[in-house]
């Protein structure tokens, strides 16, 4: 079987009043001629794609929200799950170091204009660590979405994490 790939499915509908703020407040400065984004970044980011991870994937959240390497679990509790999130104008991944791997990555990007989110890849982290230095290093390091989709492109369908969320996949 032939799994799609960057399967996009929708955020809740609760999210749509923070986007609807969002493309207002753009929209308004772009009238004045200012040319900004006001992207969603940091913590919010994050929480949405840890929420999608739950909701689209079954992922099981840890408790500790500082759990080194990894944010969650497969539903069937066997491998860890770290999750990233990017919107649409963000072109990298970022990952800081830890000792701890996580077995299985999900990196979303959430398209906030269209209220829509896709897994850009779903698979092993280790295909996407290989785009990272192998020994220590301080801060961030960036993983091109060039790079994301290189490994995607090496995941066997059965390395994927199936969908298992009540928000169907879209089609067209």
């Amino acid at each position: 079987m032939s799994y799609p790939r960057d399967i996009e499915f929708r955020l809740p509908p609760e999210v749509r009043p923070l986007t609807d703020a969002r493309i207002a407040v753009r929209e308004y400065y772009r009238r004045k001629g200012l040319n900004l984004e006001f992207s969603f970044d940091g913590n919010l980011v994050g929480d949405l794609g840890e929420a999608c991870a739950v909701e689209e994937y079954g992922m099981k959240l840890v408790n500790a929200r500082s759990a080194a390497g990894f944010d969650g679990h497969t539903p069937d509790g066997k491998q860890t799950v770290q999750v990233k999130t990017k919107g649409r104008s963000t072109k990298t991944i970022a990952f800081s170091y830890s000792e701890v791997h996580a077995d299985h990555l999900l990196v979303f990007e959430l398209d906030f204009d269209r209220g829509t989110g896709r897994a850009v890849y779903n698979g092993p982290e280790r295909y996407v660590r290989e785009f990272l230095p192998k020994d220590p290093w301080k801060g961030q390091k960036q993983v091109r979405l060039s790079q994301l989709r290189q490994a995607a492109a090496r995941v066997r369908d059965d390395e994927r994490l199936p969908m298992v969320g009540s928000a169907a996949p879209m089609t067209g």
